[in-house]
């Protein structure tokens, strides 16, 4: 027998929790929703109540709100989930040392070695999903596999409170029959661009041709490809394993559309220098910008550009940054939110090749100033020194750049 891999996955996980403190709110349509003052007013999590009258995850709360009237919002406790789920992963290290997180409410494990087989392996899910019944008042799926993809698609399979095995005598006849878009990595854009080449099924994605694939939607046609075709080894990480960065980036939502340029510029130097600190933190620079734009009809609109040698300085991030605004947004709708990503890190110091542009005098002495920069925000608070032209005040004042509106993303590009 191979590995033997479960995806544990909180049902309905932030509302389930604020149910712990709303008892009163079990029994009706409930949703916990972001902050409409900020503009992050849509729907975070719903309860079994909400999901019967169609409530979306992600969609507007006014969307929400008219296909169930009486639905209950309450506001989002970050605290509270992060309380829970260090617990709950405290509980999964008692059965193996193997436990990596997928965000706050999911967790794969690597049983193998610790059970038997896959009849074993049920007895301890359903052990797993009591103990989180009757400890915490929670309750979750458990997906067994014999790879993370598989596993992670049984605990989506049968929800709520229930236990899914793909073993790998049966899994194609169960797994094969389901939509593509139930594939871990196929979002609604992946999903649109497999089905115009008429591929609904995981079965036929595995079916496909995987050269095609590849020039079709590139290295993640492989991925995909793999995936389908169950060939996933991709470990389970060890616990207190720090998951290597390959890109740094944030982005934030002001409470109210920027329409000028003042705007934008004062708020992508505040972008600019979170990534730029972050990548110093971390000992990285990075060779690719990258910026996402936003409008106020939620249309996405994304454009990158590679440098001509890495870098960790918010000046030349910002640089690039705005260049990549000006020479491709063309302004038919205010921006709602903005994205600066930094991608292809490395190590700082790394041997790279410097561009005979190089002015390596200037460079010397931002990177010193920088670092005094960082040691100053670091013992004073955050944003005790900034530049001078994020203290301006100017009509991104009025465009709503609130005082800390920002959401750090490091992880993959």
């Amino acid at each position: 027998m191979g590995r033997i891999i479960f995806h544990i996955d909180q049902n309905c996980y932030f509302a389930s929790v604020e149910m712990i403190y709303h008892p009163e709110c079990r029994d009706v349509p409930m949703a916990v929703v972001g902050d409409k003052e900020a503009r992050h007013g849509i729907v975070l999590a719903k309860n079994e109540h909400a999901k019967k009258y169609g409530v979306a995850t992600a969609e507007a709360i006014w969307q929400a709100k008219m296909k169930c009237p009486d639905l209950v919002c309450l506001p989002a406790h970050h605290d509270k989930y992060e309380f829970y789920s260090k617990r709950l992963r405290q509980m999964y290290y008692e059965y193996t040392d193997r436990v990596e997180p997928f965000g706050l409410d999911e967790c794969w494990l690597d049983m193998t070695g610790c059970v038997r087989d896959y009849k074993q392996a049920e007895q301890i899910a359903l052990e797993i999903r009591n103990r989180v019944k009757t400890e915490y008042n929670l309750t979750c799926s458990v997906g067994i596999s014999f790879n993370k993809i598989f596993a992670k698609l049984g605990s989506d399979y049968k929800k709520p409170d229930a236990t899914t095995v793909f073993t790998e005598e049966d899994w194609k006849s169960k797994i094969w029959e389901l939509p593509a878009s139930d594939l871990l990595f196929v979002g609604r854009h992946t999903d649109s661009k497999l089905r115009k080449i008429n591929v609904n099924t995981i079965g036929e994605l595995a079916s496909c041709n995987r050269e095609y694939l590849i020039n079709y939607l590139g290295k993640q046609g492989a991925m995909l490809w793999d995936y389908a075709n169950g060939l996933d080894e991709s470990p389970v990480a060890i616990a207190g394993h720090q998951r290597e960065i390959k890109s740094v980036g944030n982005s934030t939502t002001t409470s109210s559309d920027m329409t000028s340029v003042a705007a934008i510029e004062k708020t992508m130097h505040k972008l600019a220098d979170s990534v730029a600190e972050r990548l110093r933190r971390h000992g990285l620079v990075g060779s690719v910008i990258q910026i996402t734009v936003r409008d106020r009809d939620l249309k996405i609109y994304e454009h990158q550009r590679v440098l001509y040698e890495p870098t960790d300085s918010a000046r030349v991030i910002y640089e690039m940054a705005m260049e990549l605004f000006k020479e491709s947004y063309d302004w038919s709708n205010g921006v709602r939110s903005l994205g600066v990503r930094c991608a292809k890190v490395m190590p700082a110091g790394s041997g790279v090749q410097m561009s005979i542009f190089t002015d390596i005098k200037t460079r010397e002495k931002e990177a010193k100033l920088s670092k005094v920069i960082d040691e100053l925000n670091t013992r004073y608070g955050k944003g005790s020194i900034t530049t001078a032209k994020e203290a301006l005040k100017t009509d991104s004042e009025d465009a709503g750049v609130t005082s800390d509106p920002f959401h750090p993303e490091d992880g993959d590009f």
